[in-house]
């Protein structure tokens, strides 16, 4: 009973040297998020822009998007990793077999000169061996592995919800370049018009040089805008497509938003703070890097402790090779050995040091991470209804400045108001109607932050994340 007793004390304390609690840092939350009330958010998160267009071009990136293929790669190699570190908690088996001829001097043996033989040795055998696993060490790697492998899946999921983020998000600038670019060139088509007539009127001495020169100008800067908005639908195509996985190749002069107009901005469901917490793929990556650095952290300590090796052997000897497997020539072997550390120029100490570093990094990281997740969700949340303000305030001074343009025309027309005057309730419009569709754009990209910040999930596209502690 004593034994008993004293080999269960033993074996606490080796679970008690090699446990290292990875003590999440205190971050209190906020009790909610907005005044609406709770609810759960859509998953897949994209579903809340009810866009069929925007479900086609995910789904897209999804299945071909290299980033994608990246992360489960990491995933393959994180699991072989784990199942490397698995391997050492079991004993390994060898077999050898050797074959040797010979010659002694007998002198050496007999003391009489002269004497000599020659001798066969075969021998066929298998050697076990096992480090047994005291203090809890290889267990720590192990687990350290384990969380490192569930790092690896969470930082998958968190890949293609930032990929399909990204998706929405140059889908909607696009479509509004595109939007944008047809006011430019609608404009441009009307200061054509207004430049031939002033270049009819200055002819026929109706117009000076001055009001021409100042329409020339106009014309040109539309032209300007035209091209760059251009040059920005080109790129922003470009940059979709390659989010999409199409290949250079597959790149289109025809741009992918033609025809298409931006969306009424839908309302995002909040969900409860401390949903985030679990539904947030990257701050679950975060919080298994500390699982597993507070096991490296243990690991490191188990290592300083002594390793206990068991080894044995069995097998045939014989110095004849037709006596190997026939003849009484078993032999045996069973040893065990005990080493403990004693001088290594501090380099254990040294990687106990660095693994609590490495712990103290990933705790500041997890604080991190949580921090700038929070202050995402509440930057969107907040500009939810300032944006709307904005577009609806941009909508009312389209509206005022499209009538305030026809009166200025009709008034020019009438030769009651100057061309400069025209002129810039032309700019005025203009600018207002660029400002319109950016204020949509704006809400919509702001909509998909509020989405992906709540932790949004990924419907029938997630992947389960297989390695749990």
């Amino acid at each position: 009973m004593h034994k008993m007793a004293v080999l269960c004390v033993l074996l606490c304390a080796g679970c008690v040297v090699s446990h290292v609690d990875p003590r999440k840092p205190d971050l209190p939350l906020p009790e909610r998020f907005a005044e609406q009330e709770a609810s759960a958010i859509l998953n897949p998160w994209w579903s809340v822009l009810n866009d069929s267009t925007v479900d086609a071009l995910i789904n897209e990136a999804l299945d071909r998007n290299p980033d994608v293929a990246i992360a489960a790669a990491r995933v393959a190699e994180a699991r072989s990793a784990l199942r490397e570190v698995r391997a050492q908690q079991l004993p390994t088996l060898e077999a050898n077999a050797s074959a040797s001829r010979s010659r002694v001097n007998g002198a050496l043996l007999t003391g009489a000169p002269g004497n000599s033989f020659i001798y066969n040795d075969f021998i066929a055998q298998g050697a076990v061996a096992y480090e047994t696993d005291f203090w809890g060490r290889y267990f720590r790697v192990s687990q350290a592995a384990r969380a490192r492998l569930a790092s690896s899946e969470f930082d998958r999921e968190a890949v293609k919800l930032s990929l399909s983020g990204d998706v929405a998000r140059r889908y909607y600038q696009l479509v509004a370049a595109t939007h944008q670019l047809e006011i430019a060139r609608s404009t441009l088509k009307s200061r054509d018009e207004a430049l031939q007539i002033e270049q009819v009127r200055t002819t026929a001495g109706e117009s000076d040089e001055l009001t021409l020169r100042r329409a020339e100008a106009d014309e040109a800067a539309a032209r300007s805008a035209v091209a760059q908005l251009e040059l920005q639908v080109v790129r922003l195509d470009h940059s979709l497509s390659v989010l999409l996985g199409r290949s250079p190749k597959e790149f289109s002069d025809i741009s992918i938003a033609n025809g298409l107009s931006l969306p009424e901005v839908p309302v995002v469901p909040t969900g409860l703070p401390s949903e985030v917490l679990a539904r947030r793929p990257d701050i679950q990556s975060a919080e298994a890097v500390l699982i597993a650095t507070a096991d490296d952290v243990g690991a490191a300590r188990a290592a300083l402790f002594p390793s206990i090796k068991l080894t044995g052997t069995y097998g045939r000897e014989s110095i004849e090779l037709s006596d190997l497997f026939t003849s009484p020539s078993s032999v045996w072997s069973v040893a065990a050995g005990l080493t403990q550390p004693i001088f290594e120029g501090g380099r254990l100490r040294a990687a106990l040091s660095g693994a609590k570093a490495r712990q103290e990094q990933a705790r500041a990281q997890y604080a991190k991470t949580v921090q700038t997740v929070f202050q995402e969700i509440l930057d969107g949340l907040r500009g939810e209804a300032l944006l709307a303000r904005v577009e609806q305030s941009n909508a009312d001074q389209v509206k005022s400045l499209s009538r305030a343009t026809e009166l200025a025309e009709l008034r020019y027309n009438e030769g009651d108001l100057a061309y400069i005057d025209l002129l810039d309730a032309r700019r005025s419009l203009y600018q207002a109607q660029l400002d319109l569709v950016a204020a949509r754009r704006d809400a919509l990209l702001n909509v998909v932050d509020i989405a992906l910040g709540l932790g949004g999930g990924l419907g029938t596209r997630a992947e389960s994340i297989s390695a749990k502690r």
